[in-house]
């Protein structure tokens, strides 16, 4: 059946992938790369590489760093296009190229409605969802570093005189 911790990292492993997109040169989004639960392998302290985790850690860190800020770059630019498809849609609907006879300015309740109907509505929130869940996890799996980093300080005894290093536990 195996230990707690496993059973814990079994799970974990099976979670929903999620895509890291990138910022073009045009300043659309694009997707770079996905990330599975086998992350989650990654943020374990074990003894059969201890050398390299110890040596890594700090790089692991800068990079999930990295990943994050572009995650939440990513979000803040599916946000903005969705205001801006916005704003324009509703100064389409209050101020309409060619107003046919008997037009009324629609009211507030009417444009938000309007606005919700819309295909691109949907297209937009998902995308703006799609880039909050990628900027969560990228943030969770900088945490689960930062975590492991505290961990090696804690349970890692140094090398002396050509020794390996080893945990203290």
């Amino acid at each position: 059946m195996g230990s707690p911790l496993d059973q814990i990292i079994s799970r974990l492993q099976n979670l929903a992938p999620f895509n890291v997109h990138q910022v073009t040169s045009t300043g659309s989004t694009e997707p770079w790369f996905e990330v599975t639960g086998g992350i989650v392998k990654d943020l374990v302290l074990s003894d059969d590489n201890l050398a390299e985790q110890v040596e890594s850690i700090s790089a692991q860190i800068m990079h999930w760093g990295r990943l994050a800020a572009q995650c939440k770059r990513v979000w803040e630019i599916a946000e903005r296009q969705y205001r801006i498809w916005r704003d324009r849609t509703v100064l389409d609907l209050l101020e309409p190229t060619t107003k046919p006879d008997g037009w009324k300015k629609p009211t507030q309740a009417q444009v938000d409605s309007t606005l919700r109907t819309q295909p691109e509505y949907v297209v937009h929130y998902v995308a703006q969802e799609r880039a909050e869940e990628a900027y969560n996890a990228a943030l969770a799996v900088l945490d689960g570093f930062r975590a492991k980093k505290d961990m090696i300080k804690a349970a890692v005894i140094r090398a002396t005189e050509g020794r390996a290093a080893r945990l203290a536990f």
